[in-house]
């Protein structure tokens, strides 16, 4: 097993537990390297597998309201089955609660997972608890997907445009407690539209377009007077960098994107936003600012270690 370290990232980590955990299982589509483990399943579709855990003082602070933490513990897990073009089916969840707080905690955990299972169509069917020093909410959740409509983030395409589904920045403020995921907005691209790559927004645009554009061995330019923020955003570098907006990130091709456009002009409903392209004149990530400088976007955004 690999020794956590505060120096080792999460990119290297995960690079080595996917080589450690390599499977040579042919029903396995995708393995670790995504958001989301796929495995071949019955009639033309795909099970979805994955897992998030929320731990105190790191995504929420010690007492924030427990109904919301709940929501959220589930909700980011819903992201990531929509990200896939998917749709969540059951979840476990495990918790580890603090031994003094222990019915204060977990009814505002319940309703609040139970808000999120209502409001997206899946089953909460068990779990563990267990003592710990500071809460701890692990969830496992299982999806499914037709065949023809998995999206992966390793498969963006030179010429793709790139689009996010949302205002970004400033999710500490409020959304990070009480986002939506983009369950609806997922199946509705994947059902009418092409995508050629996608991925939900968790760890910040700057981090995630990175990990899409490796994933899928190309680069990408995006351009600062397009990328949208929110109201709470406090400018371009929290749009980048903050994290936790959980909106889509999406690539496809010219084609399909102006049928896109041309589909959701005086739409209510659903806002895609096109912020560049998909580029092999270099790797990784450059963002053409305001005053036309070219900038590099490192890799930066939230990070466990």
């Amino acid at each position: 097993m690999v020794m956590l370290r505060k120096k080792v990232k999460e990119l290297v980590l995960i690079d080595r537990m996917a080589k450690v955990f390599k499977t040579a299982d042919p029903l396995v589509v995708v393995s670790i390297g995504d958001d989301v483990a796929v495995v071949q399943g019955d009639q033309g579709k795909y099970l979805l597998y994955t897992c998030d855990m929320l731990v105190e003082s790191v995504h929420f602070k010690k007492n924030e309201n427990f109904e919301k933490i709940g929501y959220k513990a589930m909700a980011v897990s819903v992201s990531d089955i929509a990200a896939k073009g998917g749709i969540p089916r059951y979840a476990l969840v495990s918790v580890g609660l603090p031994p003094k707080r222990v019915d204060r905690f977990i009814r505002g955990l319940m309703m609040g997972m139970k808000r999120c299972a209502k409001k997206f169509g899946f089953s909460i069917i068990g779990g563990d608890t267990n003592r710990s020093r500071h809460l701890v909410v692990d969830v496992f959740m299982a999806g499914e997907v037709e065949k023809k409509n998995l999206v992966l983030r390793s498969t963006a395409q030179v010429g793709d445009l790139i689009f996010v589904s949302g205002s970004l920045g400033g999710s500490l403020k409020h959304k990070h407690l009480d986002f939506t995921p983009r369950l609806p907005e997922a199946r509705f691209l994947v059902k009418n539209f092409k995508i050629n790559s996608m991925m939900d927004l968790s760890d910040g645009l700057g981090m995630d377009l990175n990990r899409l554009v490796r994933s899928s061995r190309v680069g990408a330019l995006i351009f600062e007077n397009k990328i949208p923020q929110s109201s709470d955003s406090l400018g371009i570098n929290s749009a980048l960098y903050d994290g936790e907006d959980f909106e889509l990130l999406f690539t496809l091709k010219s084609r399909e994107a102006f049928k896109l456009l041309s589909q959701i002009k005086n739409s209510k409903e659903f806002k895609f936003i096109c912020i560049g392209r998909i580029t092999d004149l270099f790797d990784g990530v450059r963002m053409i600012k305001n005053d036309c400088r070219m900038l590099e976007i490192p890799w930066r955004g939230f990070r466990h270690f």
